[in-house]
């Protein structure tokens, strides 16, 4: 990591950054080079931050969003083919460089204008009709005012970023208020420090809110009337993203026919694997639907 790199990061404000934003700015600052750049390839921010491809795409883009970083997509002429992202950091957007002695430029404007006579040593004298002293380097870098042009190296224009403070901010995600919600409506709780790492885990990988809280009441449906021993604890069903089997979605109202069969069919079979896993809701419109019978229910340990 660049001195520049650190002290920058070291005097952002953590307000202006969510967790995931300050997690992934820290691995580019860690990469960053103050002569070669920043070139790290996105599965190692996902590696050194432990978080998916789309919590990481969601966090580059508030970033970019609020000024801190600018990507550079970047193509190998010869080949075509893509090379690595550039991330430019907010310290390396505030202006342009100044130029170096080396570089064949030296500083413009800094001295009053004149119409001095050619110098003895050079037999030139200033071109322009400024006084810039020639380089160190390239004795005859001037721009005529003619029009003809000693070619020099191009200077790259600043693009002007918007800032942090002039960023559009999102509202603040109430986080408690999502955790209770979630308490009220999941089956069993399990540790409360243990069941809030696991949401955070969850929306840090890009899961939403809505549908984790429509997950735990379908849950909450589905094990209605099972032995609290058969039903998850919080932290586990978050961690194994069960939430998923109950987003409702169009395609799964179409195949309700398909999950009553399925169903249906691990009653009818009665394995010892599955005495106490069906849910007398379930057994209930398996019922209903005439493909299992009370019998066939008992035999698996519901009753209804």
């Amino acid at each position: 990591m660049s001195h520049k790199a650190t002290n920058w990061l070291a005097d952002i404000n953590p307000k202006d950054l969510t967790n995931a934003e300050f997690r992934i700015l820290f691995v580019l600052c860690d990469c960053h080079n103050p002569s070669a750049g920043c070139f790290p390839k996105q599965s190692y921010i996902m590696a050194k931050t432990g978080r998916g491809s789309s919590s990481v795409n969601d966090a580059l883009t508030g970033l970019e969003g609020k000024g801190f970083i600018r990507r550079e997509q970047r193509t190998n002429p010869k080949t075509g083919k893509r090379e690595a992202t550039r991330y430019i950091l907010g310290f390396e957007m505030d202006g342009a460089q100044e130029p170096s002695p080396n570089s064949g430029d030296g500083r413009r404007g800094s001295k009053p204008e004149q119409t001095g006579a050619p110098t003895p040593n050079s037999g030139d004298g200033s071109i322009s009709g400024f006084s810039a002293d020639p380089s160190p380097v390239f004795g005859q870098n001037h721009l005529r005012k003619t029009g003809v042009v000693y070619k020099e190296e191009p200077v790259k224009e600043p693009v002007k970023e918007p800032c942090a403070a002039d960023a559009p901010h999102k509202s603040e995600f109430d986080f408690d208020g999502f955790v209770a919600e979630f308490s009220a409506a999941y089956p069993r709780m399990g540790l409360p420090e243990a069941t809030e790492n696991a949401l955070r885990a969850a929306l840090g990988e890009g899961a939403d809110p809505a549908e984790i809280l429509a997950g735990a009441r379908a849950y909450a449906v589905e094990q209605d009337g099972n032995a609290p021993r058969y039903v998850k604890l919080s932290e586990n069903w978050i961690a194994e993203k069960r939430w998923r089997q109950h987003v409702t979605t169009p395609k799964a109202q179409a195949d309700q026919s398909e999950v009553l069969a399925y169903w249906a069919k691990e009653i009818l079979e009665a394995k010892p694997h599955m005495r106490g896993r069906v849910s007398p809701s379930m057994a209930r419109e398996c019922l209903s639907a005439g493909l299992v019978t009370e019998q066939d229910c008992r035999q698996v340990g519901v009753s209804l």
